[in-house]
């Protein structure tokens, strides 16, 4: 028996390929970084990103043109790559691909509200991507 897959919903752990370039499919600036995130924990809510990827499950792909300057809109919480607002390119596009989704544990859900609120709104540390 083959289970059915489960899409992309609030409290669910999600595992997602990030590629990025001039082209669609492109790896020039990114080349295939993987995040895990808890879905639907922002405090203002759901990200773009987040918005993007909602109803999706593990094999599908998404592709999404974006200026440089929505990036961190883009993420909010969820991600920030120094790679990406490095890049000279003011438009690219990024490529998402679905790895896993699967139901958080109640510890997951407290450790990543715990790390969203530690560094803040905005924050450009580079700490999950340096």
């Amino acid at each position: 028996m083959n289970p059915e897959k489960t899409s992309v919903s609030p409290l669910k752990k999600v595992v997602v390929a990030i590629s990025a370039g001039h082209r669609p499919a492109g790896r020039e600036i990114l080349n295939a970084n993987t995040i895990e995130f808890i879905f639907g924990l922002g405090r203002e809510g759901l990200t773009p990103l987040e918005r993007s990827l909602a109803g999706k499950k593990a094999g599908d792909s998404v592709t999404i043109q974006i200026d440089r300057a929505s990036v961190p809109e883009f993420f909010g919480h969820v991600f920030m790559c120094t790679q990406i607002l490095r890049s000279s390119l003011s438009s690219f596009y990024m490529n998402f691909k679905i790895c896993g989704v699967e139901s958080a544990s109640p510890r997951e859900v407290i450790q990543a509200m715990a790390r969203i609120t530690s560094c803040g709104d905005g924050c450009s540390c580079g700490c999950q991507c340096d």
